[in-house]
């Protein structure tokens, strides 16, 4: 079974992040009239169903149902990776890891179905949008930080920590930053992904130590616990 979940675990946290990007860098690059910025533009301008100006910026996305997608796509294989990965841990860990996956995903679904407009602003449906981002990129950079530590304590699994502690760090202090810079000059485009992108590459990082590393990544015994073992046998044999 665990061998299943880790299979399950690395191919979901992998596909997410390809089909993500993909999607992004393709409807970015059907922009013609303004064309894309990844500084100024925000990633859920490419996500916009009207064509009109929001927020100071005018957005014209005409493969918006491509970058939707991504958004759909990327929360169901990312609840998918992180419900499997859950079934390696136990304990609190466990239940808090598919908690915070299946929230994540729901969050990149509401991307996904409600977007980001001037259109949505007035409907009301903007809410649910930024519900969504919310919940997506504050979510996915704390389960990055909690199984970072985690991970840090284990001697076998502490270069997997080591990754994905500084990424979920990253990724909540540009989303501090980017609610802290709303509506001014800065480059917002780009503050969103300095909070999105870690998401992506925590991705990538786990599945990798997923596909390459035999050992399960909940089994390491913390250094001290490995010490303490030594010492019992030195003491038996002498």
């Amino acid at each position: 079974m665990k061998t299943q979940a880790r299979i399950i675990a690395a191919a979901a946290l992998l596909a997410g992040p390809v089909v993500y990007l993909t999607a992004e860098a393709i409807s970015a690059a059907a922009w013609k009239n303004p064309t894309y910025s990844y500084t100024r533009d925000w990633l859920s301008d490419l996500g916009s169903t009207t064509r009109g100006v929001f927020q100071s910026r005018l957005i014209d996305s005409p493969l918006h149902t491509v970058m939707n997608t991504g958004f759909i796509l990327q929360g169901i294989l990312y609840a998918a990776g992180t419900i499997a990965l859950s079934r390696l841990l136990s304990g609190k860990l466990r239940t808090a890891t598919a908690a915070i996956g299946g929230g994540v995903g729901l969050g990149y679904l509401l991307l996904g179905i409600f977007q980001g407009s001037q259109d949505a602003a007035d409907n009301g449906s903007l809410a649910w949008h930024f519900t969504g981002a919310g919940i997506a990129i504050i979510g996915a950079n704390v389960l990055a930080l909690i199984l970072g530590l985690h991970w840090w304590k284990n001697p076998e699994t502490r270069g997997l920590g080591h990754a994905s502690v500084p990424l979920g760090a990253l990724g909540i202090l540009a989303t501090i930053a980017l609610r802290a810079t709303f509506n001014t000059a800065a480059p917002s485009g780009l503050i969103e992904r300095i909070a999105v992108y870690p998401i992506a590459l925590w991705q990538i990082r786990v599945a990798l130590e997923l596909l390459l590393r035999r050992q399960n990544i909940h089994t390491a015994a913390p250094h001290h616990a490995l010490t303490r073992s030594r010492a019992t046998r030195n003491r038996k044999h002498s």
